[in-house]
């Protein structure tokens, strides 16, 4: 017996059975403490909010959370499993060492968990070790996370707080808690605002939880044009960005110009990130500064800057023929000079021509 350092896959894999050596009165005390095991239920669909009075492209599904099958868990309703075993560590066959903090377990527990599973089973070292030292992979899995993903394998559900959610999805996804993982997701169908979706969008990127991701994406089709968040429109990167603009999905609540002057703002806050100030200013501030770069490049279109050219793919999503139909429009665009003109030019051609 003895401790090793462990760092292992993400896969799941099969729990071993107990060691032969367990008496028949350790497992009598098991059994007393651990209720009988039930299914999960299944999440329900994400509903994401819509905007009355606007309209989409075209209309298509949203981004359903998409059931997740569950493992099953010790029942307490009581919290006495959870209090005496977890809490207390009383009758602890393993000590979980990670963080700088020591967690006095069970391997029956434990082996809820796919990737504990995986290590108490095989050829692991880790099969007949009874302190084993997890190496973290992920710096946004900190104490608090481990510790509530941990003590879920004690109970059947728990609370989880907005501002843990990510760091105990990212916890449960190393440790392969596929019914933790569909809480998490629950919470973040709750929680999703203007402050959260890119986080979770994000996260849901990262490991690849797609639910979450079409979630998060789906918010951000419906809401983004009624947002009045700069640190939204920090946080959206380019990529996302795109993916935005280009949906056909994407809720529109007047006109494309409104979409132009939303990814003006956006661009400035990308290229000036520190910009801190009052709301009613964006805009303006926004103008000014592009008016001094257009200056100081003679001229040059944004766009056609080296700053400029990675923002290309976003703003090449916008359509300009119904921008340049308004004359207002029209000669806002050709005044911000944000847009080459051979950009333009085939779009004008296109206007003139259609009368005829």
């Amino acid at each position: 017996m003895g401790t090793r350092s462990s760092r292992m896959p993400w896969h799941s894999g099969e729990c071993a059975p107990e060691e032969p050596g367990a008496t028949g009165e350790e497992e009598e005390a098991e059994e007393a403490v651990v209720a009988e095991r039930k299914e999960g239920k299944e999440s329900e669909e994400a509903r994401p909010a819509t905007s009355q009075g606007s309209h989409k492209r075209k209309t298509g599904p949203g981004g359903p959370l998409r059931k997740v099958s569950s493992r099953k868990h010790a029942k307490d309703s009581s919290g006495s499993v959870y209090e005496a075993l977890f809490l207390r560590g009383e009758e602890s066959d393993v000590r979980i060492r990670a963080l700088g903090e020591e967690w006095n377990l069970h391997r029956v527990h434990l082996c809820q968990s796919g990737y504990f599973a995986s290590m108490f089973s095989g050829a692991w070292w880790e099969t007949t070790m009874d302190t084993i030292e997890l190496q973290m992979p992920e710096e946004n899995i900190d104490r608090e996370a481990l510790h509530e993903a941990l003590g879920s394998l004690y109970r059947d559900s728990m609370r989880i707080p907005a501002r843990q959610v990510v760091a105990i999805l990212v916890t449960a996804s190393m440790l392969q808690l596929d019914d933790l993982i569909q809480q998490c997701g629950e919470v973040m169908k709750e929680t999703v605002s203007a402050q959260t979706v890119c986080s979770y969008y994000y996260s849901a990127e990262s490991y690849g939880l797609q639910n979450i991701r079409s979630m998060c994406l789906q918010w951000l089709l419906d809401n983004m044009m009624t947002q009045r968040s700069e640190e939204l429109l920090r946080e959206v990167s380019l990529d996302l960005m795109k993916e935005v603009i280009a949906s056909s999905d994407h809720l529109v609540m007047e006109v494309e110009m409104d979409v132009y002057t939303m990814l003006k703002k956006w661009m400035f806050l990308q290229l000036q990130p520190t910009w801190r100030g009052p709301r009613t200013a964006l805009l303006s501030d926004t103008d000014s500064w592009f008016a001094r770069s257009r200056r100081e490049s003679g001229g040059t279109p944004i766009l056609e800057t080296e700053q400029g050219r990675a923002f290309v793919p976003v703003f090449q999503q916008l359509r300009l023929a119904y921008i340049i139909w308004d004359l207002t429009s029209a000669r806002v665009i050709q005044q911000d000079a944000l847009i080459p003109v051979t950009w333009l030019t085939p779009v004008y051609k296109e206007h003139w021509l259609a009368p005829l």
